[in-house]
């Protein structure tokens, strides 16, 4: 979003200078002139569109809520850093508890081929 309301403010100057243009050829001529920068604020406005925005956010507050997301991403992943590696250390005891029942198993059965 951060990136399509930065695009939308950098064409100001376009769409700004297409209304001063007083007549319909002059506008025309103007919009092919700069037919680029209208390309992208059209399609920001149906990216704000199919979104489900109507009013524009404020930069200040964009960013405050960008800065929020990171911190929590942040703390997500490092859960998931720990688990991950409590996981891991899981897998091992399980795989050491495995091995000696099978070290336990083939000592039974060798007692019971001696008898």
């Amino acid at each position: 979003m951060q990136k399509q309301l930065l695009a939308y403010i950098k064409t100001k100057l376009a769409r700004d200078g297409l209304k001063t243009q007083k007549t319909e050829k002059a506008r025309k001529n103007y919009r092919e002139q700069h037919e680029s920068d209208f390309i992208i604020p059209e399609a920001v406005t149906r990216y704000f569109k199919a979104n489900g925005i109507t009013k524009l956010p404020a930069s200040k507050t964009l960013q405050a809520e960008i800065e929020q997301l990171m911190r929590e991403k942040n703390s997500l992943y490092n859960e998931y850093q720990e688990k991950r590696e409590r996981t891991k250390e899981l897998q091992t005891v399980k795989g050491n508890i495995e091995q000696i029942l099978r070290r336990e198993q083939g000592r039974r059965k060798g007692r019971e081929n001696e008898r």
